[in-house]
């Protein structure tokens, strides 16, 4: 293909083949488009010195800074999609005309009868649109020649239409299950029991639709599409075999007046090559999902013969072989509503012998139900592993995927061992040697320090933070790409991959530029702002950031709320509330070392008391067992050392240890043995809110396979509060009074646990950051009726 009579020379990709077909068409011209958008998008298509890196960032700066941009750039992606979404087949990209479709007899009046309605991988019956070398069924031999089953064909009666500019065709499909206006109901999926709902995905050959058997390769550098519906079963899912259906919740919902949701898809990869967008798909009270031209977000204007039942997402296999994965996210107003990764395997041409799985790692509320009642959130971060076995960190946001790294498991301890050592420091330091060696507290009898001693702290986290913040974005352009969705306040929402223990200091991150040597310049309007509002969460003067300015806000952990939700269990959902429905105060059930001071404790645990209407303390392992297991109350609250001492003979573990009383100790195994009485049952209808106020209660370290966190959320907890170091026995009485009281006045879990770090820092102490919210931050105590 030629690059046409506008441009002299081939595009640097396929985003500026977009953009060229963008302007080829009628959105290009529309009113809501500014004319400096357009301007600057022409001069990237002319400017012939830049690379095609550049050219992808001056795009985003014209997509997120000019009016009209974003929202005709998302017209255009749902266009550019749309034969792969369900659009009619009259629609189309760019100033091409129209492709020419075979009329089809059969209309809406009359319907095919029931019995003849085609299924998915049935043959198309005579007469239908169908390619030229039809893909093989599952244990035929593949055909030779050069062309794999179901690419792109040279001739042909299969319909195309063309970019303009572009040398990739989008595919107009003509048959049942695109949505197209033809008569023919889309075939339904496999029956399931009543109410349940599946995420659905398959790997499919790009013309006929046809799932590729699970047991071949793909060929290398070859064109697919990912399949993929939320609705009833279906036995061509790659995620059949591990379902998980869950009733569906009755909740009112906000999207098209209340008759459903706008959810989202995001496929990340490092070796497929997926178009880096999000795909909408709507999402009804009742029934599957489907795909439709409507604006996304927006009230529904379409026809129901113009709505699809899967959403086609392309992508082209790589051209090394060996394995190969991507990364699929189902999304909703932010919160990453499930996750799933797939595998497969790349030969230099399609055979048997290969092996394509999925599996669903994360999971945020069961069978996409209840989505309504869920906060928005700016970007989702998912955190698993690769196939080698290091940390991938994924950062999504509303527009798509932001930015991905990945982080060794030495690394990962190297990064944790290094933020709790600073945050360590910047309150306590060791003294002696041997038996004679203890923590000496730097703080003043305030749990403060002076301004001079808090800058140096601060000088010291920020240079780490910026250091860490370089890690998860290691470019220039990644780096900017994040400060462009993060650059605000956000709500930030951190999902692990299940049985996933690696973790990363996100709090500490610090995004303002600073040099490994030299004086950081304090930001006046930061700190006043500090002073003026406890509750401020950004800097009034952000434009003043220059090299090396030190300003509170510039950490993540004192200008987002960062929350990190489990992933949901069979039969759960996500807590939004924790405790019971009561006509009086909610109940705290209080855990306690009798090895810590005792004055100390004792001013503590009245000051408790005044708060909640009923507080029970226990100081034995049995006594706390009863309880637990009895009546736990709305709040459980572990109140001294948590200690990872050596495996002493007889014991399996050498994990975190809580110790309570005197000598008796518990371990997360002590908890799932517990939790075998039938009493325990009781925590699914309480969902209390579990805070461990001691050492390394939260230390995910990689070697620290069993944690409080997981054990005390498998076993229905809300949420857990929990420190990542060592913190002084007043300093960590004074930030759960401050925790709890926010939270018995109404507040939220993320503003709750915001307030602890400004008040601390209001008085010279940073170690507010050492505090992390495992749930999420919309958390709150149930309200008294």
């Amino acid at each position: 293909m030629g690059y046409g009579d506008t441009y002299a020379r081939p595009a640097r990709g396929v985003l500026e083949e977009q953009l060229r077909a963008l302007r080829a068409s009628d959105l290009w011209l529309r009113p809501e488009l500014s004319d400096d958008a357009r301007r600057r998008w022409q001069a990237l298509l002319f400017d012939e010195e830049m690379d095609e890196e550049d050219f992808a960032f001056e795009h985003d700066e014209v997509l997120y800074t000019c009016a009209g941009a974003e929202e005709t750039w998302a017209l255009f992606q749902a266009r550019l999609h749309g034969g792969l979404r369900g659009l009619p087949d009259g629609e189309r990209v760019g100033s091409a005309p129209p492709p020419e479709v075979a009329a089809e007899e059969e209309t809406e009046d009359d319907p095919l009868p029931e019995d003849e309605l085609q299924t998915e991988d049935e043959p198309a019956p005579e007469g239908e649109l169908q390619t030229e070398d039809e893909p093989p069924q599952k244990g035929e031999p593949q055909p030779e020649g050069d062309r794999q089953p179901g690419s792109w064909p040279t001739s042909g009666t299969a319909v195309v239409d063309t970019l303009p500019g572009a040398d990739v065709p989008t595919v107009v499909d003509p048959r049942p299950d695109s949505g197209a206006p033809l008569g023919r109901r889309a075939p339904e999926p496999v029956p399931a029991p009543k109410g349940d709902r599946y995420l659905n995905l398959a790997v499919v050959w790009p013309l006929s639709r046809r799932t590729v058997p699970e047991d071949h390769t793909l060929a290398s550098g070859s064109r697919y599409e990912l399949r993929l519906d939320i609705g009833g079963l279906s036995q061509q899912s790659l995620l059949a075999e591990q379902a998980r259906p869950f009733p569906e919740g009755s909740l009112a919902h906000t999207d098209d007046e209340g008759r459903g949701d706008w959810l989202y898809v995001t496929v990340v990869s490092e070796d497929f090559d997926f178009p880096a967008v999000v795909h909408p798909l709507f999402l009804p009270l009742k029934g599957g999902s489907w795909v439709c031209p409507c604006e996304p977000g927006g009230r529904h204007l379409c026809e129901e013969g113009h709505r699809g039942r899967h959403l086609f997402i392309p992508f082209t296999a790589p051209e090394e072989p060996g394995p190969a994965r991507m990364r699929v996210y189902v999304s909703y107003r932010g919160n990453q509503l499930q996750s799933v990764s797939l595998t497969t395997w790349i030969a230099a041409r399609e055979s048997a012998g290969g092996a394509t799985t999925a599996v669903v790692d994360h999971t945020l509320t069961p069978g996409f139900a209840e989505v309504s009642e869920l906060p928005a959130r700016t970007a989702g971060v998912r955190v698993g592993r690769d196939g080698d076995g290091r940390m991938t960190v994924d950062v999504v946001s509303r527009h798509g995927p932001v930015a991905t790294f990945w982080l060794g498991e030495h690394q990962v301890r190297d990064v944790l061992k290094e933020a709790r050592a600073a945050l360590l420091g910047c309150h306590a330091v060791w003294r002696g040697e041997g038996g004679e060696r203890r923590l000496e507290n730097l703080l003043g009898p305030d749990n403060g320090k002076p301004r001079p001693a808090l800058l140096q702290d601060m000088t010291k986290l920020a240079r780490l933070g910026w250091s860490f913040f370089q890690m998860i974005a290691r470019g220039r352009h990644e780096r900017a790409a994040l400060l462009r969705v993060l650059r605000e306040p956000a709500q930030i929402q951190i999902c692990r991959e299940e049985h996933q223990y690696l973790v990363f200091p996100w709090g500490l991150l610090y995004d303002i530029p600073v040099e490994s040597q030299g004086e950081l310049v304090p930001c006046a309007a930061g700190w006043a702002q500090v002073e003026r509002d406890v509750a401020a969460r950004a800097c009034p003067a952000p434009d003043g950031h220059g090299l090396n300015t030190l300003c509170p806000y510039g950490f993540w952990g004192y200008r987002h709320f960062i929350e990190h939700p489990p992933s949901v269990a069979r039969g759960r959902r996500l807590r939004l509330t924790a405790g019971r429905e009561r006509d009086a105060g909610p109940v705290l059930t209080v855990a306690r070392s009798n090895r810590l001071d005792e004055n100390l404790a004792g001013r503590h645990l009245a000051t408790l008391r005044a708060g909640f209407r009923q507080m029970d303390v226990y100081d034995r392992r049995a006594a706390l067992r009863e309880a637990l297991t009895g009546d736990p109350g709305d709040c459980v609250y572990f109140y001294g050392h948590g200690r990872r001492p050596r495996a002493e003979a007889g014991e399996h573990s050498s994990a975190t240890v809580l110790e309570i009383g005197h000598e008796d100790r518990i371990q997360p195994e002590d908890l799932k043995a517990w939790a075998v009485n039938e009493g325990w049952d009781r925590w699914d209808e309480l969902a209390p809110l579990v805070f461990l106020n001691g050492c390394h209660t939260a230390d995910r370290d990689p070697a620290s396979w069993l944690g409080f966190v997981d054990t005390f959320t498998e076993l229905h907890a809300s949420g857990v509060i929990g420190t990542e170091i060592t913190v002084q026995q007043a300093l960590a009485g004074e930030c759960a009074e401050l925790f709890w009281e926010s939270l018995l006045a109404g507040q939220e879990v993320g503003p709750a646990l915001h307030r602890v770090r400004m008040e601390l820092l209001r008085k010279g102490n940073v170690l507010g950051l050492a505090y992390t919210a495992y749930c999420s931050a919309a958390l709150r105590l149930r309200a008294t009726v």
